[in-house]
């Protein structure tokens, strides 16, 4: 059988060295190092640092990914917000037309237009509160994400739960599906914090929270 060899670089010398594949180690003819043939430790070493890589890789996907969703919720935020402030302008306008003929009608047009107008405001202003509040490194906060689960993959929930940074992320089958229900199988039904399940986008919760997801299940 023929020998075959192997380009290897000495670590001391940095000399290109021709040994015998076989070989576990050489000495440098240059300058007398140990050249190890076949080093187990590179191989470990490099499988670590490619598992790594893929999840680094992964965790940046999954970063777009919830940047996508967050900006489509901002976006539908603005449109839902634009649309409150033109139903309560509409109001005001029909109630001042009003106004002219039957002064007590027209007012109440007026009154609705500015309460509409006035809890569009707050819920908006109370947003922008939650997004500018300082999150500590041991806290999470809520994304829009995470709200209204119903009906979504338990899986890619609890992924986007622990993308946030929450790290005490549990799921639970419930086995209440029978023949002609198949369909909402690993489909979400409720997600409570801390036992609780009231929360909105902007809520600071402590990383470690217990995040309990049950769902549908055969």
């Amino acid at each position: 059988m023929a020998i075959q060899f192997i380009s290897v670089k000495c670590p001391d010398c940095g000399a290109e060295l021709s040994i015998d594949n076989s070989r576990e180690f050489a000495f440098c003819s240059y300058c007398g190092a140990k050249v190890m043939v076949h080093n187990d430790n590179e191989h470990i070493y490099r499988n670590i640092d490619e598992a790594r890589i893929k999840e680094a890789e992964t965790e940046r996907i999954l970063r777009l990914r919830e940047l996508e969703l967050e900006e489509k919720e901002n976006n539908r935020g603005r449109k839902s917000t634009l649309v409150a402030y033109g139903v309560a302008l509409a109001f005001v306008l029909v109630g001042a037309i009003i106004c002219i003929f039957a002064p007590l009608g027209g007012m109440w047009g007026i009154i609705i237009g500015a309460y509409i107008a006035m809890f569009t405001y707050i819920k908006s202003d109370d947003k922008k509160k939650k997004k500018s509040q300082y999150v500590s490194p041991n806290d999470a906060t809520i994304t829009a994400q995470m709200l209204d689960c119903s009906g979504k993959n338990y899986n890619s929930v609890a992924t986007i739960f622990r993308s946030a940074g929450f790290t005490n992320v549990n799921s639970l089958p419930l086995g209440d599906l029978g023949l002609f229900n198949q369909r909402k199988n690993g489909q979400v039904e409720t997600i409570t914090i801390n036992g609780n399940e009231e929360f909105e986008e902007g809520d600071i919760f402590p990383k470690n929270s217990n995040i309990l997801i049950t769902y549908h299940s055969k």
